[in-house]
């Protein structure tokens, strides 16, 4: 069964003249009757009645017809669709991020795109930075908003976003913003930072706040994820540093003392694999912001 037998019965449903649609279809009349029988003897059953005067569709012909008009249309759409995706107007990015992403910069970006592009569709999965990179090395995902990666040639990166780190205490702790003088007051603390194999990097960088002030931290607990981190310093299990934005989405029992002296910032990067065909996501690129 061929495509353009579908459209010539088609065109004869609507006809019921094969003069007609054969003129319509721009072929001679006797290709169209030709077409027409071979694609009754695939079906084995008779599409048409017809005599010399009258052309008409048999009870099987009009269920034929009505499903051949869903098939076509989809053909259309999806020829339409395809052209859309080679431009990359159309089609998918699968995006991984972690938690700070989605209450600072993202959602920005996703609007921007979409009211550029409306017919990309995101898949928006929260992980840890660690995971983010297994998921890009293996193809799972075409672009990772994550913290601290190594520089690697294989892949396209850009620091998105940066932000101050903010000590975080319990509700009840006796320091606050205006007893706090430095972070070696703090030095006999329990603290709760993040894995080391989550990523080295960012390891370090938390452990420097630490070290820049004369002291290595207690480390009592140790987690990747910010919301986790809130509720057990809420709990009293260990203070912490967290990036500044966490402090808008908290509902713990927890205060915020703001470390904008130190060197250390909170960053996020975009990385991509450069060989990533996908068109769609060349357009996102487009929309990633670069911190002042």
């Amino acid at each position: 069964m061929e495509i353009r037998q579908l459209k010539y019965f088609m065109v004869l449903s609507e006809e019921l003249h094969f003069h007609k649609a054969a003129e319509k279809l721009c072929i001679v009349q006797p290709a169209l009757s030709k077409q027409l029988k071979l694609l009754e003897e695939e079906l084995g059953i008779a599409l048409l009645q017809r005599d010399k005067r009258n052309v008409k569709l048999t009870a099987a012909g009009k269920y034929f017809k009505a499903e051949i008009r869903v098939i076509l249309d989809q053909l259309e759409l999806v020829k339409s669709h395809t052209r859309l995706i080679q431009e990359g107007e159309k089609g998918e990015i699968r995006i991984g991020y972690v938690g700070s992403c989605i209450h600072t910069f993202l959602p920005d970006v996703l609007t921007e795109m979409h009211n550029s592009f409306p017919h990309i569709q995101t898949y928006l999965n929260e992980m840890t930075s660690f995971t983010q990179l297994k998921a890009i090395k293996n193809g799972e995902l075409d672009i990772a908003f994550l913290r601290n990666p190594y520089p690697d040639p294989l892949y396209g990166s850009q620091l998105v976003f940066r932000e101050t780190f903010s000590l975080v205490l319990p509700e009840n702790h006796p320091t606050d913003e205006h007893n706090f003088q430095e972070l070696s007051q703090l030095a006999d603390e329990e603290f709760i930072l993040p894995t080391r194999a989550d990523g080295e990097l960012y390891y370090r960088l938390q452990l420097s706040i630490c070290e820049d002030s004369g002291f290595s931290p207690r480390i009592a607990h140790e987690t990747v994820h910010g919301h986790t981190v809130l509720n057990l310093v809420g709990h009293g299990l260990g203070i912490t540093f967290l990036p500044t934005s966490f402090k808008e989405v908290s509902n713990a029992a927890v205060k915020f003392i703001p470390l904008p002296n130190i060197n250390q910032r909170a960053e996020i990067t975009a990385l991509w694999n450069k060989e990533n065909p996908n068109p769609s996501l060349k357009k996102l690129l487009n929309f990633i912001p670069r911190p002042e």
